[in-house]
């Protein structure tokens, strides 16, 4: 790789010129001198004082052994356990599902699945569908009434706990805790 050379430049060189400043003549000045006045005060000297020599008895940490301790072994019994039975599902209002009819001729190797025609498999469709729309509509119904009770509870829920407050008013412990001796109260 070849090397790199800045050139080199012939700069004059450049001297400044010298200054001095001219010599002025100034009298010196002397400050006053100024004595304070000497004052005989007394020197003073603090009491000397010695804190008092306590005998204090050394104080050595008992000690203590901490007993050993061992934890009894426990072997826990074998039990065989059963899970438990799982119960029927609850009786559901809704009628079952349509129920699909399948062939009961069976296919031989090879040959192809007939298709029922397109109409057939369309109105089947169809039948689904409006069962589904029926279904859902019922289901629906059945929601906005369960809504409707819910509301219906939660608002007497409120009233309950009104009443009981003014029941409670003059029971000992008051709203709060509502003492009711030997059952008696609402």
């Amino acid at each position: 790789m070849p090397k790199f050379e800045a050139p080199k430049l012939d700069i004059p060189k450049f001297e400044a010129p010298k200054f001095e400043s001219p010599k002025l003549d100034i009298p010196k000045f002397e400050a006053p001198t100024f004595e304070a006045p000497k004052l005989d005060i007394p020197k003073f000297e603090a009491p000397k004082f010695e804190a008092p020599k306590w005998d204090i008895p050394k104080f050595e940490t008992p000690k203590f052994e901490v007993p050993k301790f061992e934890a009894p072994k426990f072997e826990a019994p074998s039990i065989n356990v059963e899970a438990p039975k799982v119960p029927k599902a609850p009786y559901s209002p809704l009628p079952p599902p349509p129920k699909i009819i399948e062939s009961s001729v069976e296919q031989a190797p090879g040959e192809e699945e007939v298709l029922e025609p397109q109409e057939v498999r369309d109105e089947k469709a169809r039948a689904a569908r409006s069962v589904f729309k029926e279904l859902d509509k019922d289901a629906k119904a059945l929601e906005k009434e369960a809504k409707a009770a819910r509301a219906k509870a939660k608002s007497a829920k409120k009233e309950a706990a009104i009443a009981k407050g003014e029941a409670c008013k003059t029971r000992p412990g008051g709203k709060l805790i509502c003492l009711r001796p030997f059952g008696s109260g609402y």
